[in-house]
């Protein structure tokens, strides 16, 4: 269901995500990606909101929606891998 906001649109709110993102390193970089792309998928934000905020033409962000899904089946192998 998608996310109704009172003080802040959606295009606000990928624009700061976008910032976060920009600033990630390491497993942080994974988690985001992955949770990006569930809000694409459960329809909070739109492909096109998520290109406006990264600013990005339409191959542009289809190669960055190939990295973000392969950024987060990294992440969770990493989650999903346990010790001996």
């Amino acid at each position: 269901m998608p996310l109704v906001l009172k003080h802040a649109t959606n295009t606000q709110l990928a624009a700061k995500f976008r910032e976060r993102y920009r600033n990630a390193t390491g497993m942080e970089v994974g988690r985001l990606s992955k949770w990006l792309l569930d809000r694409i998928t459960d329809g909070t934000w739109t492909d096109t909101q998520v290109r406006n905020a990264f600013r990005l033409n339409v191959t542009q962000y289809n190669n960055l929606k190939t990295r973000l899904s392969e950024k987060a089946t990294r992440y969770d192998a990493v989650l999903a891998d346990a010790g001996e």
